[in-house]
């Protein structure tokens, strides 16, 4: 079995450093790898599961966005494109804060381009990029709304798992920290639309609501198409790595600073071993 995990900084291990090493190395440099590595659940679990072999393409700070497009990029890479059999991938998806965003970057005056991450939810952060800062205070105020980031995320689950089922690739979901039910996922709709071919023609083409007809939300009901048998807590508590481990053990047992440490990662590669025994995920 080759176990893939994919994931913000929950997953890859943020906060867990060597006590030895400089103040300037970061938890994330190469220096650290040696230490953080061995102590997080993807690695845990790759044991108790007897991977043959795993590979962790977590970031920090990493959206949904970013998650969704380094999990299709990466298996496209190593098995759809060279035509691999899937049969003993077996691939984990931990999702973030549904907030965060992606856009792809591009300076008009220098060679600066490439993905960066907004997080609209936080206003203490800079962006030093040519023209984010104006761009990110102009999102923040007209375009970040619960409406569009609940129906984002849903949409990005759904295009996961859907690929994992055309490819026959065994997976499973969770949520870091952000519990599924305060996403607010089916508790609004959009009513002011029209909603059938009989009320467009009972309407005609002339009403306001007859255009938006595409726009209604319904991510309540997309939402009921996600197996529960492939994703922690969707339906039922805990919903998250933190709600977990934090119920599990007293939260400064389990949590350094904003992330596990090496006793929340046991903790939870232990639980996630358990739902999929019992779901029959693998």
């Amino acid at each position: 079995m080759h176990l893939l995990t994919s994931g913000d900084s929950w997953t890859f291990g943020s906060e867990i450093k060597d006590p030895t090493l400089d103040s300037s190395v970061s938890d994330w440099d190469i220096e650290n790898n040696a230490y953080r590595i061995p102590k997080i659940w993807p690695t845990k679990l790759a044991k108790i599961l007897q991977a043959n072999d795993f590979s962790n393409i977590s970031y920090p700070a990493a959206s949904n966005d970013r998650i969704v497009r380094l999990t299709l990029s990466w298996i496209t890479e190593h098995y759809i494109h060279p035509k691999k059999d899937t049969k003993d991938l077996f691939v984990i998806v931990g999702f973030t804060s549904p907030e965060r965003k992606d856009f792809y970057y591009r300076d008009p005056v220098e060679d600066n381009h490439g993905w960066t991450t907004i997080w609209p939810n936080q206003t203490n952060h800079e962006y030093h990029q040519r023209g984010m800062q104006p761009f990110f205070d102009n999102y923040r105020m007209y375009l970040w709304n619960k409406e569009e980031y609940v129906n984002r995320y849903v949409q990005q689950v759904i295009t996961l798992e859907n690929f994992f089922k055309v490819h026959n690739i065994k997976y499973m979901f969770f949520q870091a920290f952000y519990n599924v039910d305060e996403t607010g996922i089916g508790q609004w709709q959009d009513k002011g639309y029209v909603n059938s071919e009989t009320e467009k023609m009972k309407a005609g083409s002339s009403d306001p609501r007859w255009h938006f007809h595409y726009q209604n939300q319904n991510d309540g009901w997309m939402w009921e198409q996600v197996s529960n048998k492939n994703f922690y807590g969707k339906d039922t508590a805990p919903h998250s790595f933190y709600s977990y481990i934090t119920k599990k053990d007293k939260k400064e047992n389990v949590i350094s600073g904003m992330h596990p440490n090496e006793h929340g990662h046991n903790l939870w590669a232990e639980e996630l071993h358990r739902f999929i025994k019992e779901n029959n995920v693998l």
